[in-house]
């Protein structure tokens, strides 16, 4: 039974890898979404931010696969993505709690870091509204972004990651060791 456990955690881990490299070489440029302005710091005009992480509620068994694509500028946030909140050491397959997409929303904070290339580290903080399927939509969220850009040699002092708040309800944080990955990409903004 651990063997098999074993066995899913790094079929996970491999699928995980792949997906991220996937997201990295589709989505490099970054994302395009409406707004105007300028983000923080960067004096590129919009910025992407693109991730795949496996978060948990500490001390429980709750899972959550979460990725995301998309820009913002200084107040707003665009984009979105897919989420799936399960229960490890169920199964196979795990218990499903909920599933289904996420569209951000405004956002909230911009800390940048330092860049490397087109890549560049620091945190975001954005409100989301989750869309689980069957279920009413959970507006408010808060998605933490953090990326520890180590090319550029820069750490936000928190793991890499992002931590999901749902109002009135659970926060998942990454998982120890972290599972996934987090970047901002600096692209030019667009007119629209």
């Amino acid at each position: 039974m651990r063997l098999k456990t074993l066995g899913g955690l790094f079929a996970l881990t491999v699928a995980i890898t792949v997906l991220l490299l996937a997201l990295l070489v589709g989505g490099a440029a970054g994302g395009h979404g409406k707004g105007k302005g300028h983000g923080k710091g960067s004096g590129h005009g919009r910025i992407g931010y693109h991730f795949l992480v496996v978060d948990q509620i500490a001390g429980q068994s709750d899972r959550l696969i979460v990725q995301g694509d998309g820009s913002f500028n200084r107040n707003r946030a665009s984009g979105g993505g897919t989420f799936d909140h399960f229960l490890a050491g169920t199964g196979p397959p795990a218990t499903l709690v909920a599933t289904g997409t996420w569209k951000a929303q405004d956002v909230v904070s911009w800390s940048p870091g330092l860049s490397h290339g087109i890549f560049e580290g620091g945190t975001l903080v954005i409100h989301a509204t989750l869309k689980p399927r069957g279920q009413a939509a959970i507006k408010n969220v808060m998605i933490e972004i953090d990326c520890n850009l180590g090319p550029a040699g820069f750490t936000t002092g928190k793991p890499e990651g992002i931590v999901v708040t749902v109002p009135g309800g659970p926060t998942f944080i990454p998982t120890n060791p972290t599972t996934g990955l987090t970047v901002f990409s600096l692209n030019k903004g667009h007119k629209h």
